[in-house]
């Protein structure tokens, strides 16, 4: 098999490769009894910017989270004089009664009366 000289020509786009192998008069070889002219297509590249959303919530909920656990630190001796279970209310009161997992069992909203005679009075917000 003798070597001779060849060009190859490739187009190179966002989601393909064309690409084209010719002798020096512009004729198409063969190559293993095939046309060596073809196309590669690819998965077109995806940016980053949904995995950064989710990074970016990460961060912040957790600042968050620590921004008001550090205020709870500095609040927490002026309340516990008035009232020392509001901290434990206050981490549980989005939990469901239901809950297994739920610590606190007493009334969420005073600690002086229940929770239903407080709803019986004001059924809803315009009530206040």
């Amino acid at each position: 098999m003798e070597k001779s000289p060849y060009n190859i020509g490739l187009d190179i786009g966002t989601s393909s490769i064309g690409f084209a192998v010719t002798n020096d008069q512009g004729e198409i070889i063969r190559v293993k009894g095939r046309n060596a002219i073809g196309v590669r297509l690819f998965e077109e590249g995806h940016t980053a910017a949904e995995r950064r959303g989710f990074r970016t919530t990460r961060r912040r909920l957790s600042r968050r989270k620590w921004r008001i656990h550090l205020l709870n630190q500095i609040f927490d001796p002026y309340i516990s004089k008035v009232d020392p279970t509001f901290f434990a209310r206050l981490k549980e009161s989005n939990l469901s009664p239901k809950d297994d997992q739920k610590q606190f069992q007493g009334s969420l909203l005073f600690p002086d009366r229940q929770d239903y005679i407080f709803y019986r009075d004001f059924p809803t917000m315009y009530h206040l």
